[in-house]
């Protein structure tokens, strides 16, 4: 049987959908990446379906890949899809034995570290970053056939072994392109301090994080690896404006850390400023990567919002998380670079984790202060959640015993506490700390002023945002 049909398939749960915190809808990156190869080849019809944007059942997505009549199936999950994904695989390899089903995504590292056996019903597993590795994969199934069990065996070995597949030359993807429905549907919530509609579109310009914050985990990594792998500076702009020939007007950086590779940041935004580009952009950064100088660049080079994992007020907390590096109070530091990024006219985001280990109220009330004080344009606070892959899953995991780790989720509600408050408290915790920092003049007054033009015109946006009201 030859490959000429191919369907891309990310699954959908309930369990991150069914929660009353707002959410962003982005694309699969890597399956953009694998759809954008594959329609460089001839030959090969491909389609894609996101359930995050058409939610299916499993019986739903069985008449639909029918429909189709794929010869292969590449099928993404998180760790809270997971559940669907095996459950499609297996109704795909009743249903349709001839067809081959591969694996990728988040979702499979839960196999790896409950050490489940996911394989029954997937043809091929692939951990990491599986957008080269595909056309390794179906090269290979096109050499010795479908139904050689050599190159099967060659997979389950690797997944078995937790073996990583790593984009080395990150240079090398293709430009995604997107359809209009896709254009339209992918966005994040963060206000833009500018006017007109916003069209979010998403890259990622470096891959790998160094850190070992104790409560990282792959399972919520857009990338693998601790080492970088950045692509060059013009080809990065290069897909900006490839995104903004589609309808982008704003561009979210997806890396795991955009500010580690400091050098290569500062080559990509001199590339930006000489190539004059207009795309406002957002990105993830540390507070210990960056200077006011850094930030002064970002912003002449269009970067109007920046998100910082504060995390805590507590400096035990912060330690505990090993996520400081540098000998001077966490909090002082969040409060330099915060008036740092405000003074240079950039928008703020402040990360905050609530419910860590042994944390108490008055270790949550100080990270509240701190919050207050930073005064970011945007706050989001999750609950501690140990995935499977990080330290902390691994130094903690006999504490919850019996805990079904793929229905954690770090914004719905906590399957157990580590704190030295309960369950019932952490929520209430959650609720009084947006209450009591969004309800403040200064905040409150601040942010109408900033992005009340935004928010007239993205009526959807704030009807979204509005949504935080289920949880205060």
């Amino acid at each position: 049987m030859s490959i000429d049909r191919i369907l891309l398939l990310r699954v959908s749960s309930t369990i991150d959908k069914d929660v009353d915190h707002p959410q962003f809808i982005d694309p699969s990156l890597p399956l953009k990446h694998i759809q954008a190869g594959l329609d460089r080849m001839s030959g090969v019809q491909t389609t894609l379906l996101d359930g995050w944007l058409y939610p299916m059942s499993v019986e739903d997505l069985l008449a639909y890949t029918a429909r189709i009549h794929p010869d292969l199936v590449i099928v993404s999950s998180s760790s809270y899809d997971i559940q669907v994904s095996n459950a499609y695989a297996a109704a795909v390899r009743v249903a349709r034995p001839e067809t081959i089903v591969v694996g990728i995504g988040q979702g499979h590292y839960i196999h790896r570290d409950l050490e489940a056996e996911p394989l029954a019903h997937y043809d091929a597993v692939l951990l990491g970053e599986p957008e080269a590795e595909v056309f390794r994969l179906l090269e290979r199934i096109r050499r010795e056939g479908t139904h050689n069990d050599a190159w099967r065996a060659h997979y389950r070995t690797l997944f078995q072994r937790g073996h990583r597949f790593i984009i080395h030359d990150p240079d090398a993807l293709p430009f995604p392109s997107y359809t209009l429905r896709e254009i339209a549907s992918y966005r994040s919530l963060y206000p833009v301090p500018l006017p007109g509609r916003a069209v979010w579109g998403f890259l990622i310009a470096t891959r790998g994080c160094p850190h070992g914050c104790v409560f990282c985990s792959e399972v919520m990594r857009s990338s693998a690896g601790r080492t970088l792998r950045s692509r060059s500076p013009g080809r990065v702009v290069d897909e900006m404006e490839h995104l903004a020939a589609q309808g982008v007007t704003v561009c979210s950086f997806q890396d795991d850390s955009f500010s580690a590779p400091r050098r290569v940041v500062r080559q990509l935004l001199a590339e930006m400023i000489r190539r004059g580009s207009k795309m406002p952009w957002m990105a993830r950064v540390r507070v210990d990567e960056v200077d006011r100088d850094l930030l002064a660049r970002m912003k002449e080079a269009g970067c109007f919002l920046l998100a910082y994992g504060v995390e805590s007020g507590s400096q035990r907390v912060i330690e505990q998380m090993q996520k400081q590096r540098r000998p001077e109070p966490w909090a002082d530091l969040c409060r330099r670079v915060f008036r740092w990024t405000h003074e240079v006219g950039i928008s703020t985001n402040a990360f905050f984790v609530i419910g860590n280990p042994a944390e108490t109220r008055s270790e949550i009330e100080a990270t509240l202060q701190l919050a207050m004080e930073l005064n970011a344009d945007t706050i989001q606070v999750h609950f501690f959640t140990p995935y499977p892959g990080s330290i902390a899953w691994k130094q903690l995991k006999d504490r919850f015993v019996g805990v079904d780790p793929r229905r954690m989720y770090h914004y719905a509600r906590p399957l157990f506490s580590l704190a030295e408050v309960s369950v019932d408290d952490l929520i209430a915790l959650r609720r009084t700390f947006y209450r009591r920092y969004i309800f403040r003049w200064r905040f409150a007054w601040r942010h109408a002023r900033r992005y009340a033009r935004f928010y007239r015109d993205n009526p959807d946006v704030l009807r979204d945002m509005l949504g935080i009201r289920k949880v205060m």
